[in-house]
């Protein structure tokens, strides 16, 4: 294969890839968003204000060095995608990963999305919340592999190393979203 060729191919995969992350979690997001609307806004706001406590609990003790494994599907990519051809794979992995709750997940803070979009209550929130996690996962991916592309050097094992910082910044991040939703709910 050309040159070129490879590097067009690359690139429509990374594309699609990316896409079929973000319309997942449109998708799902809008439709979380409207089961949300179907619950009164008082009770959304108990709910959130129960996940609030038990966000900074679970942060706080992840920070502390307690993990917390999240309850999920912890599955690879079947491998039988991959003989689909590489638009199909790219497709299917990135709806995988932009639904999220079918692929690993490594924090407690992922939980915020779904939740999130559900006790927003709106179509347009549930899909923004949802949307931008698809998206920002499903770009993830292919930016770091162009990094590595451009810088010639493999990062990977950096990024596998650097596992315990980000469960505690994402730890951290899930206590502040916490106080965050106990305030604006206690208001």
């Amino acid at each position: 294969m050309h040159r070129n060729q490879a590097g067009s191919s690359w690139i429509s995969k990374a594309i699609v890839y990316s896409l079929s992350s973000a319309f997942a979690g449109l998708i799902v997001g809008a439709l979380l968003g409207i089961a949300g609307s179907f619950l009164s806004l008082s009770f959304r706001g108990a709910i959130g204000g129960v996940l609030a406590v038990i966000a900074v609990a679970a942060g706080s003790l992840e920070i502390f060095g307690r993990r917390i494994k999240p309850l999920q599907f912890d599955c690879p990519t079947p491998r039988h995608w991959m003989q689909k051809g590489p638009l199909r794979w790219a497709t299917r992995n990135g709806l995988a990963l932009g639904f999220g709750a079918t692929s690993r997940i490594g924090f407690l803070l992922w939980y915020v999305v779904p939740l999130g979009a559900l006790l927003s209550g709106s179509l347009a929130f549930g899909a923004a919340i949802y949307g931008t996690y698809g998206l920002v996962r499903g770009v993830a991916a292919p930016l770091i592999l162009l990094s590595m592309i451009w810088q010639k050097a493999d990062f990977s094992g950096w990024f596998l190393q650097q596992n315990k910082l980000m469960q505690v910044l994402a730890a951290g991040q899930l206590v502040l979203l916490g106080v965050a939703v106990a305030i604006v709910v206690g208001s």
